[in-house]
């Protein structure tokens, strides 16, 4: 009685493992017909080794950015930038008018001479000014003229009394699209007036001075906004006459300008084909999106131990026994497919069956097969990473 419980039990077991074999198969067989159409499809594109994939993804990346330098190409227009240069000089003219004497028959003295100052009754200065440039521009300027009263020491190193004048209020002008502008002023400068100031000081005071009177034109130059290169520049030209002598036989001492630059303009870039702009756009978050997924899965292999890798040495530590590492990869065509859900229904056809489970990697910690041939059936379990981490 004994054994017959036993041969009961048995066949019960067996008649279960039958009926979990048939559900499996009725529930999990595929579509041969459809399958093997597709078979070598997923075989060379979704089978491909881990370098296979980064290899191709690499140039799909390439492909995208071709393509998205090529249409940025149909729609900018990029003009390069060039060298631009200006000069800039200045030239000071003046005249030294005299009072009524018995010695001079002129009115007045040129630049550049021996002056005796009790005879000096003004001077007409001359400001003359120019800005040069290789190309149009367009440019905002602006210029005013300032005598400065200087009453310093005999060696100059200490001023005792300084004092600004405007006599040419500030002026504003412009170039557009013009390659140069010109400044030209006529001041006239009050000599006795500032003569008699520095002279007062010194007698008041008792000091030893040298004064002088230094007159300045004081140029501003700043670029528009579409300027195609920067200018901000501030000049100075001056005049400087001796003062509190009674003869200035050095003549006055002037400085000018004489400046030349270069520049390197700005790239031009200008949209000449609108409809092309979408297109950019969708072709820059491709290849956004393709560089995420590309770098993701290279993070991914370079972790230690990953969700997946965890999984597959469970089981390969568990079922040691029952698995039995394959290099080669079943001919599924050749097979009646059944696809399972899980391992554990592995072991049941196991079980069932007595045929070992194989083990078989398609790409290293990303995708592998368990399966197992029994005649024309092959019940297959693939593990896939992307799976895994959805749960």
């Amino acid at each position: 009685m004994a054994s017959q419980k036993i041969r009961n039990e048995k066949t019960s077991i067996s008649t279960k493992n039958k009926k979990v074999i048939h559900t499996v198969k009725k529930e999990q067989r595929v579509n041969n017909k459809h399958y093997k159409e597709h078979l070598k499809f997923k075989k060379y594109l979704f089978y491909m080794n881990y370098n296979t994939k980064v290899l191709l993804g690499l140039f799909i990346l390439l492909g995208l950015g071709i393509a998205f330098v090529y249409f940025m190409s149909m729609t900018f227009s990029i003009t390069k930038g060039k060298t631009i240069k200006y000069h800039d000089k200045s030239a000071i003219d003046y005249k030294v008018y005299l009072k009524d004497n018995d010695f001079y028959e002129n009115k007045y003295l040129d630049k550049n001479m021996a002056y005796v100052a009790s005879l000096i009754d003004k001077i007409n200065i001359n400001y003359n000014y120019t800005f040069e440039a290789n190309e149009n521009s367009n440019i905002d300027y602006k210029y005013k003229i300032i005598a400065t009263l200087y009453i310093a020491s005999m060696n100059n190193d200490k001023v005792f009394y300084k004092n600004d004048y405007e006599l040419k209020s500030e002026t504003s002008g412009e170039i557009v699209n013009k390659k140069i502008y010109n400044i030209d002023e006529e001041i006239s400068i009050d000599y006795g007036e500032y003569n008699t100031l520095a002279n007062k000081f010194k007698s008041k005071y008792a000091v030893n001075t040298n004064s002088y009177l230094e007159v300045c034109l004081q140029v501003n130059e700043r670029s528009k906004q579409n300027n195609s290169y920067d200018v901000n520049n501030t000049k100075v030209s001056s005049l400087k006459i001796p003062l509190s002598q009674q003869e200035i036989n050095i003549g006055l001492d002037e400085k000018t300008i004489n400046e030349e630059k270069q520049f390197m303009s700005d790239y031009q870039i200008q949209i000449v084909n609108k409809d092309y702009i979408y297109l950019d756009i969708i072709l820059l978050i491709l290849i956004v999106l393709f560089l995420i997924k590309l770098i993701k899965k290279m993070t991914i292999m370079n972790k230690k131990v990953s969700k997946y890798d965890r999984y597959i040495n469970r089981i390969l530590r568990g079922y040691d026994r029952l698995i039995v590492n394959v290099k080669t990869q079943p001919k599924l065509e050749d097979y009646n497919v059944i696809k399972v859900e899980s391992f554990e229904e592995l072991i049941d056809v196991r079980d069932n069956t007595k045929e070992p489970i194989k083990y078989y990697v398609i790409t290293k910690h990303l995708k592998s097969e368990f399966f197992i041939t029994n005649n024309n059936d092959l019940y297959l379990y693939v593990v896939k990473e992307t799976d895994l981490n959805k749960d």
